[in-house]
């Protein structure tokens, strides 16, 4: 009898299927990747080896995450992952029509309609740990419960669950964290990890899901998942559905890779798994930096008056006062926000009273970040800007012309200047690679310190670095944990981590944009040395400038701001202590407006309009009222629109699109359709409608 072998290369396990020439499967044989799939393929096909002679294996396929692993004069057929799954899962369950796959990295959904017969579709997560098993795993971890326990709590949740981000493992962190916080029942938290994972799922199709629907890979072993999947996709459809998990869900691919390779021939003998000297390209080491000695916090010690600016973030809180003239730091102080951003602001101002704050006369006060709205309303703020709109101008007194990297806790920014003005911005929310809290949370893996310089001591030390890729956060945890199994030296995983979150922004935020000659740095996480070397590596045609006060640059901005608008006029700042004792009321909804289902926050201070803090956009800060300010854009309009007569006209009907070049000779075809008498209606504003109508 001859025999038939397929593989399944995943990034979290290699799966074998030996199957019989005429379609039975013989054993399936799983291996999990420690120090590399290599590795853990050539130890699936030694336990092979003792069970089948492999002359006797007629032909083989390979799928998965590391299919290119096999040498390619060994004639094995390469399938893509969607092609083996649902080729495997129609020789078992030939009525499928959707099959929904999520293994260790991957989430997929595929539509299928009369088998592999006609055009089928096939929707896959980007390259983000969301909605996949690394994602449950680090959740589950950072709640010290096992995998095995995991379904079982789950299960056990009672009533309804919390929300938690649908985008992000680190943005899931936070949100555990505040949970955590608040007392949140562990059943409820894992429940809601479900619903997260599912949520994300769903999302990759729009429309019902055809049923029968099948579940296969890893994560289809969690019969929370199962339910929570079954909930959602019930919603969607208007109708209650049954997910179905077949079998041997966990090598439906491995299955189907070795049933497409029928009919061709391969050799198949044991493979010696590359050294980590093989895998491991060397690298430059990173260059040294002048080392800076942390400028001393200063204290206020004599009557003055000046400036507040404040910064509230989804994960830090700063404020500063500065002088009179707006050019010299009086106070500062940095802190992290842990959810509750009222209260970080109400220990800020402690902090600075306890450093003299309460000696200031406070000309103006100006609030940004992503509680700018809330914050600016609890302390009366005479100003409310954006983050970007803040970081441009503190840079502005560092120097006017250079662009600006701001790399935050959770977001990173990119401001292009041209002659002092900024031209363009980016900025990345929906993914924690590339910023501190990526850096933070391996750098905890790894048991080393950031704040207190052992990390980037460590980074110095390495003679060389590797390239550790420029993936999700949750995804590098993986590599991280892979190098360590193969000996790699800390300080060379530490200089190459500093290296993937320069490359990673660079390739992320910057992309194709072109920075000017000069660039500022500013940002808390660039008071990790390593990091600055790394983008000097990364930049060396570049002048780059660390902004001084790098972690309040934010508020540095904000207060300048209201310098610049207080003119004349009493300052609205109610008082550091007025702040601290003010007494206010929460209520919390949850946002449907995205998958993110971002809890909202709404504070109610007495007397006052509600505002409202927590979601990852700016949904809820156009519930501020602020004066509109006309625009040349705004001008431009009117000159457009000056020769439309809505209602007149006795000839035909002629419709004109709001869009492209015929928007843009709007003014030529109304004069042109007036003068013919012609009724003229134009489509209406782009709207969330239209936006829908359009994709």
């Amino acid at each position: 009898m001859s025999y038939l072998i397929g593989l399944d290369v995943g990034s979290v396990n290699v799966k074998l299927a030996l199957v019989a020439d005429e379609g039975s499967v013989m054993w399936l044989g799983m291996e999990k990747v420690t120090s590399s799939p290599g590795a853990a393929l050539s130890a699936l096909l030694k336990r092979l080896s003792r069970r089948v002679d492999l002359s006797r294996i007629a032909a083989a396929g390979i799928s998965g995450a590391s299919k290119g692993l096999v040498p390619r004069e060994l004639n094995w057929s390469e399938y893509t992952s969607p092609l083996a799954i649902a080729y495997g899962l129609l020789q078992r369950h030939p009525d499928v029509s959707t099959i929904i796959q999520v293994g260790g990295q991957t989430a997929l959904v595929i539509e299928l309609e009369d088998g592999l017969n006609r055009p089928w579709r096939v929707a896959a997560n980007p390259l983000c740990a969301a909605g996949t098993g690394r994602f449950l795993e680090q959740q589950a971890y950072r709640l010290g419960i096992s995998m095995e326990e995991f379904a079982r709590l789950a299960l056990a949740c009672e009533g309804t669950p919390p929300r938690i981000a649908a985008r992000c493992s680190v943005f899931a962190k936070t949100d555990l964290i505040h949970l955590q916080q608040k007392g949140a029942p562990v059943e409820a938290m894992l429940y809601a990890l479900c619903e997260s994972v599912a949520r994300m799922v769903v999302s990759l199709k729009k429309g019902a899901f055809r049923e029968p629907i099948y579940f296969v890979g890893g994560v289809a072993a969690n019969a929370a998942i199962v339910k929570a999947l079954n909930e959602l996709i019930s919603q969607r459809n208007g109708y209650q559905v049954n997910i179905k998990v077949p079998q041997d869900h966990l090598f439906i691919e491995a299955i189907g890779a070795a049933l497409l390779s029928r009919g061709k021939s391969s050799r198949v003998m044991l493979l010696e798994p590359a050294t980590a000297e093989q895998r491991y390209f060397k690298l430059p080491p990173l260059p040294p930096v002048a080392s800076r000695e942390l400028a001393d916090d200063p204290i206020i010690t004599v009557p003055c008056a000046g400036y507040l600016g404040v910064d509230v973030g989804s994960t830090s809180t700063k404020a500063v006062i500065l002088d009179e003239t707006g050019k010299r730091v009086l106070a500062k102080h940095y802190l992290m926000t842990a959810g509750r951003p009222v209260e970080a602001v109400k220990e800020v101002f402690r902090n600075l009273l306890k450093k003299g704050a309460d000696k200031v006369t406070v000309l103006g006060a100006g609030v940004t970040g992503s509680g700018r709205y809330l914050i600016g309303s609890l302390i009366g703020a005479d100003l409310i800007k954006n983050e970007i709109t803040a970081q441009a101008r503190a840079a502005a007194e560092i120097d006017p012309e250079a662009d600006i990297i701001e790399i935050g806790g959770q977001d990173s920014k990119l401001v292009l200047k041209r002659h002092g003005t900024v031209v363009d911005y980016h900025m990345n929310k929906a993914c924690a690679a590339g910023t501190g809290s990526f850096i933070d949370e391996l750098a905890e893996m790894l048991g080393v310190s950031v704040k207190d310089g052992e990390f980037a001591r460590l980074a110095f030390a390495a003679p060389h670095t590797i390239d550790l890729g420029t993936r999700c956060a949750a995804f590098m945890g993986q590599a991280v944990a892979s190098v360590q199994q193969d000996n790699v030296p800390l300080e060379v995983i530490t200089a190459s981590l500093a290296n993937s979150i320069a490359r990673n922004y660079l390739s992320k935020v910057v992309g194709t944009k072109k920075l000017g000659k000069k660039v500022i740095l500013t940002g808390a996480v660039f008071y990790n040395q390593a990091v600055v070397a790394a983008f000097r590596e990364q930049l060396k045609d570049k002048q780059l400038i660390v902004a001084e006060h790098k972690e309040v640059s934010g508020a540095i901005g904000a207060a300048i701001l209201a310098k610049e608008q207080m003119t004349m006029g009493k300052s609205r700042f109610k008082g550091f202590r007025e702040v601290i004792d003010s007494q206010y009321n929460f209520s919390t909804f949850v946002c449907k407006g995205c998958d993110n289902n971002c809890t909202i926050t709404r504070m109610q201070l007495p007397g006052e309009k509600p505002t409202f803090y927590g979601s990852r956009c700016d949904r809820y800060d156009s519930t501020i009222s602020r004066e509109r300010i006309q625009t040349y854009f705004d001008e431009r309009e009117k000159l457009l629109l000056k020769e439309y007569r809505e209602g007149e006209g006795r000839g035909p009907t002629v419709g004109i699109p709001r869009a492209l070049y015929v928007h843009d000779y709007l003014p030529l075809l109304l004069g042109f359709l007036n003068a013919l008498g012609v009724r003229v209606v134009l489509s209406p504003k782009t709207n969330k409608e239209i936006i829908e109508r359009s994709v």
